[in-house]
Order: C-alpha cells, then sequence, then structure tokens
C-alpha cells in the first residue's frame, strides 16, 4: 500500500514537472496579447502597456488596442479593471520589440490651433531584452498643425485658406523611428466646398517627414467640419474662419469718360456668406487701385451690416477698387465702357437738326446732303463740350450720358450750327456788303 502511494506521488510530481517545462519553454519561443493576457500571458508587456496607457490623457474615454492589421488586442477605459472578451484573436508579438495602435473608440472633435497639436491616439513601442523583459517603452504621437487660425480669406483666389501639417513625434524614441507599416491618412469635408485630398501616409518621425497640406474651402453651412480618418484616430475638426467684407457693385460695368457712376455697396459676411450684423462704428476706407474713378465718400462706417458709396467714372480704363475695414478687405474691377450709344445719339441728333435747317424761311440754297455734314460735325463737337463741361464746369450727366439728353443736345446744337455756318459764308462770300 506505502509502494503504491509512493509511486502515485512521485507520477504526479513528474507530469507538474512536465507540464512546468512545456509552458517554460512555450514562454520562451512566443508571446501571446490578448485581452486576457494583458493580465495573465505576457505580463511584462501587460505592464508596460498599463503604466504607458496611465501616463496618456485619453479624456475618460474607451481605449481600444489593436494591431496594424486592425485586430483588436483590449479594450480600455483607463481604470484599473480590465475585462476580457474570450471571442477576440489573439495577436503574437515579435521577440525584439511590439508596437500596437491605441486610439480612442469613436470619433473624437478636436479643435484646431495654430500651435502643433497631439491627436488622440497613437503607436505603443515595447522593446524586449534577451532574458525576453520588457526594457523600455516608448509612444508614437501623431499631430496636427494648422495656419492660419481662424482662417483668413483670400481675395485672389475666393476662398479660405489653411495650411495644415499632420506628422509623428517620437517619445522615447530613437531620431527618425518608423512605424512597423505606414498609416494612411484620409480627409473628407461637412458643410464646405473643396477641392478633396489625396491620401497621406504618416511612417517615419521628424519635422522634416511632416505632410503639408494648403486648404482651399468655401463654407456653406455655419459650422463646417474637416474629417480625418485613419488607423491611430478619427477625428473631427469643427473650422474657424473670420468674417469678411464684400463690395456688391449695383451695376457690372459703367460709361466712362466721366459720364457714368454706380452704387458699390459694402457688406459683412459671415463665412458661410449669409450677412452679418455689426456694430455701427465700424470704419472702412475705400482707395482706387488701378483705374480712373473717383469713390463718393472715400470713408465709410458700416450701418446694420452694410454701408455704400458711389463710384464715378473717368477715362475709359478698367477701374479696381478695395474697401479695407479693420483686418477685413476686398476689392472689385468694374469695366468702364465707351459711350457708344450716346454718341450715336447725338450725331442722329446733329444731323435731323442740321437737316431741319432747310425748312427755315432764312434758309439759303444749300444742299440737304450738306447741311447733315454740318450738323454732324457741330454735334460731335458739342458732344466733347458737353463731356469736358461736365467734369470741369459742372454740367448735368444727364446731358451727355443718356440718348435722350445726347440726341437733344446733338438736334439743337447741328440746327443752330448750320445757322451760323450759313451765316458767316454770306459774309465771307465775295461781294458780300458787309452790313
Amino acid at each position: 500500500m506505502q509502494m503504491t502511494t509512493w509511486c502515485l506521488v512521485r507520477g504526479i510530481g513528474w507530469a507538474i514537472t512536465a507540464a512546468t517545462l512545456s509552458v517554460t519553454v512555450l514562454a520562451e519561443e512566443t508571446r501571446e496579447l490578448s485581452s486576457q493576457a494583458l493580465t495573465l500571458s505576457a505580463p511584462a508587456v501587460s505592464t508596460q502597456l498599463q503604466q504607458l496607457l496611465e501616463r496618456r490623457d485619453f479624456g475618460g474615454r474607451q481605449v481600444e488596442i489593436t494591431d496594424f492589421q486592425g485586430r483588436t488586442i483590449s479594450r480600455d477605459t483607463q481604470s484599473p479593471e480590465r475585462y476580457a472578451q474570450p471571442t477576440l484573436p489573439t495577436l503574437t508579438t515579435t521577440r525584439s520589440v511590439s508596437q500596437l495602435i491605441v486610439r480612442p473608440a469613436g470619433t473624437v472633435t478636436v479643435r484646431l490651433s495654430s500651435e502643433p497639436i497631439d491627436l488622440p491616439g497613437g503607436v505603443a513601442v515595447t522593446r524586449f531584452n534577451d532574458a525576453d523583459s520588457a526594457e523600455s517603452e516608448g509612444w508614437f504621437q501623431p499631430t496636427l498643425e494648422a495656419s492660419p487660425v481662424p482662417a483668413v480669406w483670400d481675395n485672389t483666389l475666393g476662398r479660405y485658406r489653411m495650411r495644415l501639417s499632420l506628422g509623428l513625434r517620437g517619445d522615447n524614441l530613437p531620431a527618425g523611428a518608423t512605424l512597423q507599416q505606414p498609416v494612411t491618412v484620409q480627409f473628407g469635408f461637412r458643410g464646405l466646398n473643396a477641392d478633396p485630398f489625396e491620401a497621406v501616409t504618416l511612417e517615419q518621425t521628424g519635422i522634416a517627414n511632416e505632410k503639408h497640406l494648403e486648404f482651399l474651402f468655401l463654407p456653406t453651412t455655419e459650422q463646417p467640419v474637416l474629417e480625418l480618418r485613419s488607423a491611430i484616430t478619427d477625428i473631427d475638426y469643427p473650422i474657424e474662419a473670420m468674417p469678411r467684407i464684400a463690395l456688391r457693385p449695383v451695376n457690372d460695368s459703367m460709361v466712362g469718360l466721366g459720364l457714368g457712376e454706380t452704387l458699390v455697396r459694402v457688406v459683412r459676411l459671415q463665412p458661410d456668406g449669409t450677412e452679418a450684423n455689426v456694430l455701427n462704428n465700424l470704419r472702412a476706407t475705400v482707395e482706387v487701385t488701378a483705374g480712373g474713378a473717383i469713390p463718393e465718400p472715400s470713408e465709410l462706417t458700416f450701418r446694420d451690416g452694410d454701408t455704400g458709396f458711389m463710384l464715378r467714372s473717368s477715362g475709359l480704363e478698367d477701374v479696381t477698387v478695395r474697401v479695407t475695414a479693420g483686418a477685413h478687405s476686398d476689392s472689385i474691377t468694374i469695366p468702364q465702357r465707351f459711350p457708344t450709344t450716346p454718341v450715336l445719339a447725338a450725331l442722329i441728333g446733329g444731323a435731323v437738326g442740321g437737316f431741319s435747317r432747310r425748312f427755315s424761311r432764312n434758309a439759303s440754297g444749300g444742299t440737304g446732303l450738306a447741311r447733315i455734314a454740318e450738323g454732324l460735325a457741330v454735334a460731335i463737337i458739342a458732344y466733347v463740350a458737353g463731356v469736358l463741361g461736365v467734369g470741369y464746369l459742372g454740367l448735368p450727366v444727364a446731358v451727355v450720358s443718356t440718348e435722350a439728353g445726347a440726341f437733344l443736345t446733338g438736334a439743337l446744337t447741328g440746327f443752330a450750327g448750320v445757322t451760323v455756318i450759313e451765316l458767316l459764308s454770306k459774309r465771307l462770300a465775295p461781294g458780300s456788303k458787309p452790313g
């Protein structure tokens, strides 16, 4: 009986020893990380990850730990308690180093800043020594910088402009450290119009490896959003943009040579194009940067969100006018056109007035064509004099700028001019008696 008991004890002992040796050999060959492994199978990795997560600020959000193939390893709420999901796949790490993606669950809203900001999420790095123990840890931190913030309006492009810089910073990593595999970052938009971005890849730390994007956009809603999606983090960025002013002329062009004028409204707009109310003491200045024109007045004060000025033509060159109100400005170009129809009206009036001279009782025996030619010549001279009179003598603009006024002026001057020409001809004719 004693012999049987002793053999049984020895057998159990050998079984326990064999099982222990097999577990030891398995532990030397591989380290397996799963939701259970974080607390049981790989205590060194579990301890390093737990300490690393406790030093990272995820704002109390639930955290997902995955590999680069997107397989979930564990979910962590940044509390001491961890829960296991037996159905999750198991991840086998290499002997020397392990890289795991740690990201907030779901989409996080982050405000853009003119200073580089750390994006939620990153890649945790654990290094192992020859004794198979975790000896150090590191972190790949994605960063984003936007400039300027808020975005500013580009008058030339007719869009808001912002420069984005996306990169990786290494914490406790060698210079130029590289991810196990590149991470692709894709962009999307909500509430704005913009040309789509091509996807960028992040792989190596350092300023020299940052990706720079020129972001040109036009908001269509009160709160536009830039979307960033990647394996490391999913971010929504509410975009801030400065209000702007816009010039809205009543007419797209105006008659040149000082004969035309147009009203130009100056309105203050929200980024999405809706009019914004402003304080009445906001002042603006008006200047002509190209061409000839005269703004009246040249200094403005906004009332109930808008104001305006009259722009009087001068010459025939296109006019560019700029309005500046504090940090906001806008400019427009208004073409000046030749007064073709008033000139034609004046010539027709001159021809009619000259020809009508033949019906006068004191008319000489000149031909009708001669009177028409004389009327045309007088009318065009009178029209040019009228244009100069508007600019230098203050004559009413309507006399020469409208078709009716130009016709009437041409007819009167044509009739009177032909009459004067006939009288002078009689006086200067050979054999005529002075008297």
